[in-house]
């Protein structure tokens, strides 16, 4: 099992995410992807199941197809950005691990 982030876990302030978009953020134990649509914000561990590599860009950036797909930058592979199943490419019937967040005021954080 990867590693989830403790409740409360700060990942990121709202601001900061481009609207739509994805962008990686680190925490002590690990990685995670946000993604943001709208007012919607959700949350990945930063590893595709197929490659075991980051979902980001080494700058840290997220790809966003359409809003609506996140896209490995590895081996292609595509993933429902509200749900994290595969829609596309190598990792067929593999799914994202989910990070439950909130916003609480700017933040984004671990619940």
């Amino acid at each position: 099992m990867r590693p989830k982030p403790p409740p409360g876990t700060v990942l990121g302030r709202l601001d900061d995410l481009p609207d739509p978009g994805a962008r990686a953020c680190d925490w002590e134990g690990g990685a995670v992807v946000l993604i943001r649509r709208g007012a919607t914000v959700t949350a990945f561990t930063n590893l595709c199941p197929h490659a075991g590599l980051p979902l980001c860009l080494p700058d840290g950036r997220g790809l966003l197809h359409a809003g609506e797909t996140l896209v490995c930058p590895v081996h292609g592979a595509s993933f429902d950005a509200g749900n994290g199943d595969c829609t596309g490419g190598p990792a067929a019937g593999d799914r994202l691990t989910a990070i439950a967040v909130e916003i609480v005021g700017p933040e984004i954080r671990a619940v």
